[in-house]
């Protein structure tokens, strides 16, 4: 009975840990009005960020806040984000899966 108790426990532990390196970043709530909690928008003006490279999301979000690419709506949120919060970003939403 240890043992299978002593199992379940490790199997929950490790449940949440994975989900927990999956959990948005605290600067994620700002993107989810329009590109969806995990990415996958459901309005097509809004592109879809899940399963795009990382490297990819994070040049965009630097684009848009150095002043490279040109967004009304986009330039007031990024132009607040550090790199590490864009590169923590980038890897949220490369690791969603796209539907």
């Amino acid at each position: 009975m240890k043992k299978i108790i002593l199992a379940a426990a490790a199997t929950t532990l490790l449940a949440s840990t994975a989900m927990s390196a999956h959990a948005a970043p605290a600067k994620a709530a700002t993107c989810v009005g329009c590109h969806g909690a995990d990415g996958n928008s459901m309005v097509p003006n809004f592109p879809k960020l899940a399963g795009q490279h990382a490297s990819y999301l994070e040049k965009q979000l630097k684009d848009f806040r150095d002043g490279f690419r040109k967004d009304a709506t986009m330039a007031p949120f990024a132009k607040s984000l550090t790199d590490d919060e864009i590169k923590e970003l980038a890897a949220f939403y490369a690791s969603q899966p796209a539907k």
